[in-house]
């Protein structure tokens, strides 16, 4: 079933109130569709850790927990433990956020439902000042100067 104006519409708007996570979160949730199990993990957790500042010891999560569970409801997420077998702390709306980013469709998977096919032929060669029509006004307004 072709895909439509109205879900490219809904795509493009969901895109945009993404704003609260960091955008490079979303981009790498969003490679799950391409990259392998060790890949994407490998990928989640170098970025996580860049947009958290690095991992915290359990030590330090456990002393400063008010601290860390704070600047995870703000959408900064939180590393704890080792970077091989870290925990995330990160709040619910962040995650509903990044389960809406793995389902929802990339702009590529839109246009090709919709039926979309890119040019395939040779080079495109586009005339200079090439003169054209003037375009033409409904009603009483001004016609538009010829040049």
């Amino acid at each position: 079933m072709p895909i439509g104006t109205r879900e490219l519409r809904r795509y493009i708007l969901y895109a945009l109130k993404e704003e609260a996570m960091d955008a490079r979160v979303l981009k790498q949730i969003r490679k799950t569709r391409t990259a392998t199990k060790t890949e994407f993990a490998e990928g989640l957790g170098r970025t996580l850790a860049e947009v958290a500042g690095g991992a915290l010891t359990v030590r330090k999560a456990r002393d400063t927990l008010s601290g860390v569970l704070k600047r995870a409801r703000e959408g900064a997420p939180q590393i704890i433990g080792n970077t091989e077998d870290a925990a995330v702390v990160i709040s619910v709306k962040d995650l509903a956020v990044l389960i809406g980013a793995a389902k929802e469709p990339t702009l590529g998977e839109v246009l090709k439902g919709s039926g979309f096919k890119p040019y395939r032929g040779g080079r495109i060669v586009v005339g200079e000042r090439r003169n054209r029509e003037p375009l033409k006004r409904r009603g009483d307004a001004a016609p538009v100067p010829t040049v």
